[in-house]
């Protein structure tokens, strides 16, 4: 896709809001099952054999239209010809999990065990299958069907799409209300395990206008030096020495092209060694969104967008290297341990949970399996990404109080739950909801986001790990949301200060030095900092190949890495403690949180890791006159930025 064409052009200002929150051509139906799908590290067939998936679409449609509502539910695959005796083509477990067992689940239906079971409503559940299905309007034998349908509650606009009431988009409120307070004629009468339903929800934004990911777009950093790297003073000595070897960290976000870094990296030489080495050493695995599928999706989501200019107006721009930045800090702060680079958002940093949970669905068997590569493995995943929140989807028609913990939430919190009872961690960013240029004056700092917020009541998944920012100085960034008593802050930058201060600009000024991270950015055009025209997008001043970028997804990271090297002390029979434990003792330092409710205007302390980025010698065998000179650098950086 032409970046040109992703400009807003004619368009003019779009409105701070989010005001979309899933697909409009499906629904999630979450089955549940007393029987254990992994045990003593062998696959069994039993659970999903017990479900009755190849009639799932059927039965669930007739109870919709049984219910009045005129649509029926497809396999993600499947043709209208399809039937309960012809079911889809079986979905295969990734040969990467080591085990070729055929499940016999059709694409977009996934299986993932527990081994403490989860309580529901009708029985514990040691098996969950998500299925995404797809959604199509059913031809009415009944007048009165589709006047039924535009009555009911959240027939309008409630789905984000054009208002037209008798669209599948403005059912799903609908749709989901009425899996969702029929459960028990569902499971007790008509014999069809469900555990709650949900729409397909966005990630890394909530087309329309996103939530999630970066507060600024990127900004070329300038100048010569080809080390940009990070470093975790307070650690004790034994995480100093430590480098994730051993460990898996994945990375799931969007990336660019392999062949885009490959020549980034090759252009940037040895002016960029970070690239360079994230290059030759990092895997990056599309096989979950294509370049095919990455049109495909900005197609299917109406080019829903997550941007930010420099005043914090949203605008569409393109983000690929979001995920390559990400995986540069975990690289640079732990690079001995495998990194596994997994695209799930497209080229505007939006995806939907399908992708991740197909991504997820991967790595739980090849950790749960006695087959599988990471099997008794330790396992970090980052989720620099967020979902819509309880007031957004309750605002457009969803209610998030059915279900307790197995709610409307699930298809993303039960598989971190069962990676989780594996032993994974995963490092989720707080979210930037907290932005200024946003919120009402006098509001409250919003709490964490999804999925981060999942450690938390009533979800209680203890291996994830909410991260929040602070800036050099140690302060909370002014931007983030607040990550709570059971996460952790580290370094994420600040918004930078603009000249003109207030909108419109055509050519706004940034005020140096930035307090920004910086990192690996592969383009070689970068975004306007406005949106207001011309904004073209520009060349990169260099070749080098370094960028700016703030935010708490750039924060996570840092914990991912962090997580890796006691990881590693853990496999060195090192660790006294649990890793969880291991690593908020690493936090030692403190920030104040400021804007907290129920703080009373007072400051809320939280934990933080102090992480201080600076130019880095090149090699250690370089000459003295360039090693003084290099150790000058540092000490005006830090200066500079307060560290």
């Amino acid at each position: 896709m032409d970046m040109q064409q992703m400009s807003m052009g004619s368009q003019g200002i779009m409105p701070n809001m989010h005001d979309t929150f899933w697909r409009d051509d499906q629904v999630t139906v979450l089955l549940q099952s007393d029987q254990s799908l992994v045990v003593d590290g062998m696959l069994s067939r039993e659970p999903i054999q017990d479900l009755g998936l190849p009639t799932l679409p059927q039965k669930l449609s007739k109870f919709l239209q049984d219910n009045k509502i005129p649509v029926t539910l497809h396999f993600l695959d499947d043709s209208d010809q399809s039937g309960p005796d012809q079911p889809p083509p079986p979905q295969i477990i990734s040969s990467r999990s080591g085990q070729l067992d055929d499940l016999g689940l059709p694409p977009g239906v996934y299986a993932f065990g527990f081994r403490s079971p989860l309580d529901s409503e009708f029985g514990l559940i040691r098996t969950s299958v998500i299925s995404f299905l797809r959604i199509e309007k059913a031809a009415s034998h009944k007048g009165g069907a589709d006047m039924a349908m535009a009555a009911m509650p959240g027939a309008g606009n409630d789905g984000g799409d054009d208002g037209n009431s008798d669209s599948v988009g403005a059912r799903i409120p609908s749709i989901v209300k009425a899996f969702n307070e029929n459960l028990e004629e569902l499971n007790r009468i008509r014999q069809i395990p469900v555990t709650i339903a949900m729409p397909t929800w966005l990630s890394g934004s909530t087309g329309g206008i996103g939530q999630g990911c970066p507060l600024t777009p990127p900004v070329p950093v300038e100048g010569d030096c080809s080390n940009w790297h990070y470093e975790l003073r307070d650690l004790s000595s034994d995480l100093q020495s430590t480098t994730g070897k051993g460990v898996t960290v994945f990375v799931l976000d969007a990336f660019p092209e392999r062949g885009v870094i490959a020549r980034a990296a090759r252009d940037a030489g040895d002016d960029n060694r970070l690239l360079k080495s994230i290059n030759e050493a990092v895997t990056f695995d599309y096989s979950y969104m294509s370049g095919v599928q990455d049109v495909q999706e900005m197609g299917d989501t109406k080019g829903t967008f997550v941007g930010k200019d420099v005043y914090g107006r949203h605008y569409p721009i393109l983000l690929a290297d979001h995920g390559l930045f990400v995986a540069g800090i975990t690289h640079d702060l732990a690079p001995d341990a495998h990194i596994e680079c997994v695209r799930v958002l497209d080229d505007l940093c939006v995806g939907d949970v399908n992708f991740i949970v197909n991504a997820l669905k991967d790595i739980y068997f090849r950790k749960a399996l006695s087959a599988g590569d990471l099997y008794g493995k330790p396992v970090v995943v980052n989720l620099s990404l967020v979902i819509p929140t309880d007031d957004e989807a309750n605002t457009q028609g969803v209610n998030t109080a059915i279900g307790g913990a197995n709610n409307v939430w699930s298809s993303l919190k039960q598989p971190l739950q069962g990676l989780s009872q594996l032993g994974v961690i995963i490092a989720a960013s707080a979210g930037n909801e907290g932005d200024l240029r946003e919120m009402p004056a006098g509001a409250d700092r919003p709490n964490v986001l999804y999925p981060a917020g999942f450690v938390y009541e009533p979800y209680n998944v203890d291996g994830i790990i909410p991260v929040g920012a602070v800036k050099a100085s140690g302060d909370p960034a002014s931007y983030s949301c607040y990550p709570g008593l059971k996460g952790l802050a580290t370094y994420g930058g600040e918004v930078p200060g603009v000249t003109p201060k207030d909108p419109p600009s055509s050519d706004p000024k940034l005020s140096y030095p930035l307090d920004a991270p910086r990192g690996i950015y592969s383009s070689v055009e970068y975004a306007p900092l406005s949106s207001d025209p011309p904004e073209q997008y520009y060349s990169t001043p260099n070749d080098h190949a370094w960028a700016y970028w703030v935010g708490t997804s750039f924060a996570s990271p840092i914990i991912s890495a962090l997580a890796a090297r006691v990881f590693e002390l853990e496999e060195l029979s090192l660790l006294t403690t649990s890793v969880r434990q291991a690593i908020f003792d690493a936090a030692s330092a403190t920030t104040k949180w400021d804007r907290v409710a129920g703080a009373g205007g007072g400051l809320v302390p939280g934990n933080m890791l102090k992480a201080v980025q600076y130019c880095a010698a090149r090699d250690r065998d370089e000459d003295e006159d360039d090693e003084v000179e290099v150790n000058i650098q540092i000490i005006e950086i830090e200066n500079d930025s307060g560290a």
